[in-house]
C-alpha cells in the first residue's frame, strides 16, 4: 500500500500558493467585517469595499513579505498538513 505521507500529490510551489491565498482571504474577511461595521456604524454603504480592498492587499503584501524571510531552516517539507 501507499503511504499517504510520502506519496505527495501537491508540488514544490503548492503550499507557498496556498499561504498566499490564505493571507489574501484573511485580509478580505477581516478587514471586509471592519468595514462592514463602520458601514453601519457610520451609515454609509462603501466602506466595506474599501475594507476588502484595503484587507487584501495587505494581505498579499504580508504573504510576500513572509515568504521573503521566511526562517532558513524552514524547509517546505516540515509543512504540519502534509
Amino acid at each position: 500500500m501507499d503511504n499517504p505521507e510520502t506519496n505527495s500529490v501537491q508540488g514544490p510551489k503548492q503550499p507557498r500558493v496556498r499561504e498566499y491565498v490564505n493571507y489574501i482571504v484573511g485580509g478580505l474577511i477581516a478587514w471586509g467585517l471592519i468595514g462592514w461595521g463602520l458601514d453601519l456604524l457610520l451609515d454609509t454603504r462603501w466602506i466595506v469595499f474599501l475594507g476588502a480592498l484595503l484587507g487584501a492587499t495587505a494581505g498579499m503584501f504580508l504573504a510576500r513579505h513572509h515568504l521573503r524571510h521566511r526562517r532558513r531552516g524552514f524547509s517546505p517539507d516540515d509543512e504540519i498538513d502534509q
